[in-house]
This record gives C-alpha cells, structure tokens and sequence, in this order.
C-alpha cells in the first residue's frame, strides 16, 4: 500500500500533481481519496482529474454516472455497496420494496438510492428540508440511515417488521462512538437491525478490499 499524506494546507498543485501520480503509476491500481477535503473547488477537480480505472470509491463522474444510469463500468461508493452486499446477504430482496433513504450526500444517500432504483426498489430519499422525517421512515420495509447525526432514528422513526441499516459514524456527548439510530431503543421493534461500530463499516472495508482486487484484475486484461 502506498500511501500520499498531505497536510491541510496544500496548494491545489500539489494535490492534482499527486493525483496525476497515482494515474501514472502502473503500481497503483486503485485510490481511495479521503473526503471530504477542505476546498470545495479542489475536490472537484481532484475527481475530475483521477482515472475512473483506479477509482475505487465511487469518486469521479465517471463512475458515479455508471451508477446513475445502470451500467457496469465504474466501482460504486464502497459503503453503498457494502449496504447492497448485507441486504443480499441475508436474502432481502428490494425489488419492489419500500426504502427510504436518510441523507442525500454524493458519498453514500444518492449512490445508494441509484442502486436500489436500478433494482427497482421503491425509494423515498429524505434530506434536511424533508417534512416529518419520521413519518417517511415509519413507512419504509428497509430504512438506510446515512445523515451523519447521532441518534437521529429513535423508536418514533421505526416500525415493527423493519430492515434497518445504520451507516452513521458519528461521536456522542461522551466521545463514544455511535450510529445515527438510538440502537437500543430501536433494536427491541424492528426485524434486523446493523450496530455501530461493526456494521456497515465492517463490510465496507471489505468491499474496499474487494474493489482494489477488480481494478488489478481489469488493468492486467487490458495489457
């Protein structure tokens, strides 16, 4: 593993130079990009920048527009696909489902929706003008937490019979770390339910692993 450690206050030079190593190397198959990063504007051209072969992370447009129009191409989000991996897992089927989605960042809440259209889940996506959050979440046969605020879902956001899948990562008043649902008050109503930490994030670290895998795979064929 190589890694590129910049400090808070580099130049945008020194952070598209980088990026153009990492495109040149044929040592490195896949990038991972830390986010968010501190300019806006240099996000963006980081991710316009870096070859969509070694985005690994759902990073560029050009893998985010595979996702969002159906074609294999692209590596997704690695926690939107750790999310799909667990529903399949344990043999949730979303076709047709009823999903709402909480958060709608580019990192997680639209890549995940996107995927669960493309399998034709029925989807709800709530944001931060959404009225009665709850209420849509109530509705939901698998609810997807991914606002980035702790406890957010309690026992008034779920209903019995319910999926739950908490991507949060978030610190409480105490410094420990928590998801974005009040896991012991929602855990005793609903069907199954992910905890944090060990969750979502678990799978994604492997998904990650598996993602770099396929993008070494794909660039030895296309020697």
């Amino acid at each position: 593993m190589i890694r590129f450690l910049l400090p808070e206050d580099c130049s945008k030079e020194e952070l598209l130079d980088t990026i153009k190593t990492v495109n040149r190397s044929p040592l490195i198959h896949g990038c991972l990009m830390f986010r968010p990063l501190p300019d806006k504007q240099m996000e963006e051209e980081a991710a316009n920048l870096l070859d969509p072969s070694k985005d690994v992370d759902g990073f560029t447009a050009g893998s985010l527009g595979d996702i969002f129009i159906g074609r294999e191409g692209g590596f997704p989000p690695c926690t939107a696909q750790a999310c799909m991996e667990i529903l399949d897992y344990y043999g949730y089927d979303v076709k047709s489902a009823r999903v709402t989605v909480v958060g709608a960042s580019l990192v997680i809440g639209k890549p995940v929706g996107m995927m669960l259209l493309n399998r034709c889940a029925t989807l709800t996506t709530c944001h931060i003008d959404t009225i009665d959050t709850a209420s849509h979440c109530r509705n939901a046969q698998i609810l997807i937490s991914a606002a980035g605020c702790a406890r957010l879902v309690t026992k008034d956001y779920v209903s019995p019979g319910q999926v739950v899948l908490d991507v949060g990562i978030n610190r409480d008043q105490d410094g420990k770390m928590c998801g974005d649902v009040a896991f012991d008050e929602v855990e005793p109503i609903v069907e199954a339910i992910t905890p944090v930490p060990g969750g979502v994030g678990t799978v994604t670290s492997t998904v990650l692993v598996k993602q770099v895998v396929e993008a070494a795979e794909r660039a030895e064929r296309a020697k």
